[in-house]
């Protein structure tokens, strides 16, 4: 059993051991949980970010197609304004 003072010592080196493996396998695998979160955190974002991107090619494309409708539409209510204005001028003399 414990013959000399250094079986002692090497008893309390492997307790030592044993439990300085236990702490360092404990870190370990929180630090193997912070990275899976972070990762998590990480693909979340990318997903936010794809999604407003797809967002704002959407609008862009809308904006696009609008603006090219914009301009006929105020050309028309150009017309319209025009049209209207004669109709009134016309009133106004034929009283």
């Amino acid at each position: 059993m414990l013959y000399t003072s250094k079986d002692l010592l090497y008893i309390v080196l492997a307790f030592c051991i044993l439990w300085l493996t236990i702490f360092f396998s404990w870190i370990l695998y929180y630090i193997a949980m912070i990275l899976r979160d972070t990762y998590r955190i990480f693909g979340d974002m990318k997903q936010r970010i794809e999604a407003v991107d797809k967002f704002i090619h959407v609008l862009t494309e809308k904006l696009e197609h609008t603006s090219s409708y914009l301009a006929l539409l105020v050309d028309g209510f150009g017309r319209l304004v025009t049209f209207l204005q004669e109709k009134k001028g016309k009133k106004k003399r034929g009283d």
